[in-house]
């Protein structure tokens, strides 16, 4: 019996020193726990004295901030994704409300985006410039639905900066529009002042899109429109 207890005595003293000896080496309490299961209150007790090397706690400093960091990164991607999954719900089913546009409607779209992004000064002609194509889709709807505009009527430019493929993006343009190359004169090529040649590649991949019509019965029937839809506001 007397054996026994020297045997668990030198076993107990073995296990706290090499808890100690772990602890010494940069582990956390938690990690120490993974490897001896031992209740947290004896585990304060051993180590409540024990100093860590600068060295190795540094180290431990650095595992336990990334660990927190890892925990943390999962943390906020699961966040952005529950916020995601959120605003498409939303979007999704604001979507659904919309439903097949009337001519009426193609109208007052029409005229309100000439409104925004066409030109108002000349009496002559109609002149709408943008780099979107959704926006580009639509105001040719518009131009051909309710100006019942004709191709040869329609003239398109686009405006290139260095190093881009005027070929790729004539093709583009021509095919979304649905305007024969023909239609489209020489390319504008130049560098924004304002970005004084500093722009980013690719910011506007396809340019920006000048789309005129000269025709003033049609001008004045959009300005029209547009006068219509102000007085309504």
């Amino acid at each position: 019996m007397v054996g026994s207890n020297k045997k668990s005595k030198r076993q107990f003293i073995h296990l706290k020193l090499d808890v100690i000896r772990l602890r010494k080496s940069g582990k956390t309490y938690s990690e120490i726990r993974e490897i001896y299961p031992i209740p947290k209150g004896t585990l304060s007790d051993w180590l409540k004295d024990i100093k860590i090397p600068t060295k190795n706690k540094k180290v431990m400093e650095r595992r336990a901030y990334e660990k927190w960091k890892s925990g943390n990164d999962i943390f906020v991607k699961k966040r952005m994704e529950d916020a995601l999954n959120i605003r498409m719900g939303f979007e999704n089913k604001a979507k659904k409300e919309i439903k097949k546009i009337s001519t009426y409607a193609l109208k007052i779209i029409g005229a309100a985006l000439y409104w925004a992004e066409g030109g108002k000064t000349r009496k002559n002609f109609l002149r709408f410039v943008n780099s979107d194509p959704i926006m580009v889709k639509l105001i040719m709807r518009f131009f051909r639905e309710i100006c019942q505009a004709p191709n040869e009527k329609i003239k398109g430019r686009v405006q290139i900066y260095p190093n881009m493929n005027y070929g790729k993006i004539l093709n583009f343009w021509s095919e979304l529009t649905q305007l024969p190359k023909e239609n489209f004169y020489r390319p504008q090529t130049q560098i924004s002042r304002a970005s004084k040649g500093k722009r980013p590649r690719n910011t506007l991949p396809y340019g920006t899109l000048h789309l005129t019509i000269y025709n003033t019965p049609t001008v004045s029937r959009v300005m029209g429109w547009i006068k219509g839809i102000s007085e309504q506001i």
